[in-house]
């Protein structure tokens, strides 16, 4: 359950399609990721203590993933008390920016750096896999420090910049 919130909310957070949009045009993620989640993002090279670096609305978001279940349905209180502590302490090992043996959270430090790839955990489910925006640390610096094509001709054309060569292009 944590992982599957934390990665719908923290998509939520992000532009739905274009960074210069705004909650007018329909884009509520740009208008979130503007004026909530980008406190969070002014850590480009984040460290252990970025996890939790964020604005009160986006706290409210993240932590309603022990009190939610609670208000909705009768619950252990080991259960709210689990949530509320893994909930504190992951963003630890997901923002050290190091792969095993350390918190592997090298695949959330891309996310910091690149912005538009692997928002959520790999696991249970990678569902930045299942939507095309999962990058491998690996395949990362494999290519040199870029994105895979795919994924930076799906960024462009989701910003209308179809046919633009980004070969150049971090």
């Amino acid at each position: 359950w944590r992982e599957i919130h934390f990665y719908w909310c923290h998509r939520l957070m992000h532009p739905w399609w274009d960074r210069k949009l705004g909650i007018m045009d329909g884009d509520v993620g740009a208008f979130l990721y503007r004026h909530v989640h980008a406190l969070h993002h002014k850590s480009y090279n984040p460290g252990p203590f970025a996890g939790l670096s964020m604005h009160p609305i986006e706290h409210f978001l993240y932590y309603s993933v022990a009190w939610l279940m609670p208000i909705m349905m009768s619950v252990h209180p080991l259960h709210f008390l689990y949530c509320k502590f893994h909930a504190d302490i992951a963003p630890i090992g997901g923002h050290d920016g190091y792969g095993d043996p350390a918190g592997n959270g090298d695949f959330h430090w891309l996310h910091h750096a690149k912005f538009e790839c692997n928002y959520g955990v790999p696991w249970p489910i990678n569902f930045d896999r299942i939507f095309g925006t999962w990058v491998d640390y690996q395949e990362f610096n494999a290519l040199g420090g870029k994105l895979p094509k795919e994924l930076r001709d799906g960024m462009a054309e989701r910003r209308g910049e179809k046919g633009i060569d980004h070969t150049k292009t971090e």
